[in-house]
This record gives structure tokens, sequence and C-alpha cells, in this order.
């Protein structure tokens, strides 16, 4: 097998790739083999086709069927001996397939850019001097009562804003319940506009034990279909109503909030987590700051493949954070067409970032652990409330154990950036307001 290497451009190569003649033959005659025992023509018995025959009436065929071997075949074993590592699958031209002929073809894909770090450690970024205001203080422990608020139920009294009102309802076509759209002992919390708002504006003034019946109409493209261009009417049945009551702010919230036995003390408690709060986040702006030098510092092209992937997998992330807002059908495409422009620009940026820090890693030959890699399971098993052994036998039978350890590592080289970097002292002030 003859191999010549193309060097396109940073990110592109190419294999022009070219196998003896006899290696076409032998995959042809296997496929001639193959039809012999696969096709029936008149005059001639299962299996007893002249070869002459086969190749005049499935000459097309049968170069199709070896070539549909020997192209995969050769294409991995010319990465292998020329050590290339592709992004993205082969564009396959230029093919010249004829028998007695060498076979000549030639495959084009993406590779990761080659990177040579300089300067990567030492990078000047400034950081703020960072406080927390009473005021602030104030706010979080307001954010705190909020929190453990209770609803208390209350006969007799109207449903207002910021009531939780529990209902029955059913909604209507003629005389037929409409399939799909009924709930018993729902939970509707007024003003915050998570049920369908003129549903929930037909619930104030309501009390516990009340029925009521009024149409909705609902938009000819309304993202639900089985609502769609319809005008139901809807049953609802009060079951409850209930008030909001905050707790006060005394020794006996300061205990069971934050495991405090006075109000100061969970004032202290609360500053030091509000500090350490604002601490992370100026580190995480430092990072962002780091990366972004490193980038400017070494420019160079992203693969195309990649970024379409991201950007495939972002936009992928907005279609169903959209749909869980009741858009139409028309709203949602403008919003997607409203974030393809960003999400191309921000994949780009994601990608470059991400093999910058990979070159990072592989320089300072950073590696994470079975351990780091574990304990991260078990992290994400504990945030989803699963057990860490189907945990992570789900994330390896999916395939998402090696893109998590790609992310650790991504992590630990901006780590490793931040813990160089030179970082000086300033003297603004850091708010929440």
């Amino acid at each position: 097998m003859k191999v010549d290497i193309e060097e396109i451009n940073s990110t592109k190569r190419a294999l022009r790739i070219e196998l003896p003649p006899q290696s076409l033959l032998d995959k042809l005659e296997a496929a001639y083999r193959h039809l012999a025992k696969e096709v029936r023509l008149p005059g001639f018995r299962p299996g007893k086709v002249p070869r002459d025959v086969l190749r005049l009436r499935f000459k097309e065929r049968a170069k199709e069927d070896a070539l549909r071997e020997l192209i995969p075949e050769s294409y991995t074993r010319a990465l292998k001996d020329a050590n290339l590592d592709p992004v993205s699958e082969p564009r396959v031209d230029e093919v010249v397939c004829e028998e007695g002929q060498p076979l000549r073809y030639r495959a084009s894909f993406e590779v990761r850019p080659t990177l040579k770090l300089s300067g990567h450690t030492g990078i000047e970024v400034y950081k703020e001097k960072v406080e927390v205001a009473e005021s602030e203080v104030d706010k979080a422990l307001e954010y705190l009562r909020e929190q453990a608020a209770e609803y208390v139920p209350m006969d007799g009294w109207p449903a207002l804003r910021e009531d939780l009102v529990v209902v029955d309802y059913e909604a209507l076509l003629g005389s037929k319940p409409l399939k799909g759209v009924s709930g018993q002992n729902v939970s509707i919390l007024l003003g915050a506009r998570q049920f369908i708002p003129e549903f929930e504006e037909q619930l104030h003034g309501l009390k516990k034990g009340e029925v009521k019946e009024f149409p909705i109409e609902f938009p000819a493209d309304h993202a639900r279909r089985e609502l769609a261009g319809k005008r139901p009417l809807f049953r609802v049945v009060v079951k409850e109503v209930k008030k909001k009551r905050v707790p006060a702010l005394d020794n006996d919230f300061a205990r069971s909030a934050g495991e405090c036995e006075t109000v100061p003390s969970l004032r202290e408690k609360v500053k030091k987590d509000l500090l350490a709060h604002k601490e992370r986040e100026q580190a995480g702006r430092l990072k962002d700051q780091i990366l972004d030098k490193l980038l400017a510092g070494h420019p160079f092209d992203a693969p195309e493949s990649l970024v379409d992937a991201e950007t495939e997998d972002m936009l992928e992330n907005l279609r169903r954070s959209l749909a869980g807002r009741g858009l139409t059908a028309v709203q949602l495409e403008e919003e997607m067409a409203r974030g393809h422009a960003k999400a191309t620009d921000l994949a780009r940026k994601r990608v470059r970032s991400s093999l910058v820090l990979e070159a990072v890693a592989e320089q300072e030959q950073l590696v994470v652990s079975e351990e780091e890699v574990n304990q991260e399971v078990r992290s994400l098993a504990a945030a989803f409330n699963q057990e860490p052994t189907a945990f992570s036998e789900m994330m390896r039978r999916e395939g998402r154990l090696e893109g998590m350890r790609r992310r650790l590592l991504e992590r630990k080289a901006l780590d490793f950036l931040y813990q160089r970097a030179n970082v000086g002292e300033g003297v603004n002030l850091v708010t929440l307001a």
C-alpha cells in the first residue's frame, strides 16, 4: 500500500492511498462468490451462475461491495501508519477502481491543530478586593426566610397573588373531555406564571370549595397539538387556598436555618458564605481572563467539524429549554434563528478553549486519576439522587465517561494555569447590587 499525506491547512489533511491490483481482485472475487450464492437468474440453478455472466450483469455492484470493504480497511491502516488521529469522518473522492489496475482514492478529514505553547505560566491578571456589605447579608437572610416559608390552608379566604391554589380541573370540547388536559390536586402559585396564564387569571378571588367554568382559546400554532386552534371549556374545583407564612427572624429560625444559636451568629455565618461565594466567582472570572489571554497569544483555527458538533449540542439544549416555555411554533423558530449565530460563535470559542487546555495538559503531563473520575461520578450521582455504581454503568453504556474524563482534564489544566498565574491585587469593591 502506498500512502501520500497532503497537508491542506493546520486542521485539514488528506491521504492519497494506492492499493496493488491484487487487493482489488481478491475483494472482487469474494464479491462474485457471494453474488453467485445470492442472485437468481432465469436458466441457471442457484449457485451455478457462470462468472462471466455475473461480471456482465453485476460488475458495478461487485465493485461497490469490494470498495465497501477495501476503503475502510486501507484507510484505517493508513491512519495508523501515518500516526494521524482524525476528529471528523473522511470525505472520500477521486476513486479510480478498474480490474487489473491499482485502486486509488483520496480521503480528506480534519485533525486537531498542533499547538506548542509558550508563556502560559505567569500570565498577569488582577483581582479586586472582595467585601460583603451588611445590606447583602440582609438580602440573603430574607431569601432564607422565603425559602423556609410554609403555605397554610385558609378556609373562606379568596385566592390572591402569591397564594397557592390546589385544584382539580378538566377541559371539555362539547360534552367530551379533552384527552391529556386534566389534573387532580394540582398546585398553582398565583403570579408565578408556571401554568397557562389565562387559566391562572380565572383563579383569582376563588375560595375553597368553589367551582368555576370558563373557556380558553388557544392559537392555531400552539406548541401543544391537542390544544392548537381549540377553544375548550375548563371546569375547575378549588380544593385548597393556602396563604404563605414566612418565619420570623429569631433565634429559633437561626437554629433551624443555619444551625446557629443566635441571629448574630447566623448573620456571621451568612456573611462568610457570601464572601466564599464571591471569591469562587472571582476565581472563575480570573480563570476566564487567563484563558482568553492564552487564546489571544496562540491564534489557531478550530476544526469546523468540532465547531459544528458543539453548535448542534448547544442548539439542541436551547430547543429543549424553549420548548418548556409554551412558545408557538413560529416563536420557537424565531428564537432558534436568533440563537444560531450566537451559538456558532460561542461553540468556536469553546472548541478553541478545549484544544488549548488539552495542549496545556499534554505539555505539562497532567493526568486524571481513576479516583478523580470515581469521585466525579459519585458527585454527579448524588446530584441526580442516583446510586453511584448504577450511574457509572449508565454513563459507560452511553459513552459519556470519556467525555467526563476530558472535562476533568481541562479543569485540571485551567487550575494549573490559575495556580501559576501572576495575580495582582486590585482596589475595587465587589457587590451584588
